[in-house]
């Protein structure tokens, strides 16, 4: 399992200045890069969305299940971060 990120506001902190310090790609006729970021964390946290300079970013929240009991339990939540 990937490491747990406790602080969401460094998180969008970190997307957000990746993707603003980056230089756009329009050299050479080649397209703008794309950028996705995956991050299994204990609880649902909140990704960046919304433009960020030349990009535009959203996430999604997926819950990760496990079997307890007979019952299906919610262990983590994975956190897709795409910028393109």
């Amino acid at each position: 399992m990937l490491t747990s990120i406790t602080k969401p506001a460094a998180l969008i902190l970190a997307l957000t200045a990746g993707v603003i310090a980056t230089a756009p790609a329009h050299a050479g006729g080649r397209a703008k890069e794309y950028f996705s970021q995956t991050y299994v964390t204990g609880k649902p946290l909140h990704g960046f969305e919304g433009r960020a300079g030349d990009y535009y970013c959203s996430y999604v929240r997926i819950p990760v299940h496990k079997i307890v009991g007979g019952r299906m339990k919610v262990v983590a939540w994975t956190l897709q971060q795409h910028c393109y």
